[in-house]
């Protein structure tokens, strides 16, 4: 569990999915002024940890890293797109009525 490719990993896939949240939340409905940089910092800079973070793993499986550490990143982006894709279909049905 001493790799630091692995601890990358989780650490940038955590910072991921926080960003991404934060995003949303603080998002309103019709963003002005300072808001809209800071929110395309948060939403790019989440996108860009994210594929951070998987190619991190990826050299965390070649260069043979042992712990689980390298398997957190995956684990979390997964997450993060199930809830996506979860919050999306819930739209499409809730918008049908």
């Amino acid at each position: 569990m001493n790799g630091t490719l692995s601890k990358w990993s989780a650490i940038l896939s955590l910072y991921c999915g926080i960003a991404l949240a934060a995003s949303y939340i603080v998002a309103p409905d019709t963003p002005e002024g300072i808001i809209v940089p800071l929110l395309m910092f948060l939403f790019y800079s989440a996108i860009i940890a994210g594929i951070l973070a998987l190619i991190f793993t990826m050299l965390a499986f070649y260069k043979k890293e042992e712990g689980y550490m390298k398997m957190i990143g995956p684990i979390v982006l997964s997450l993060i797109v199930l809830a996506f894709v979860i919050s999306f279909v819930g739209i499409m049905f809730i918008g049908e009525d």
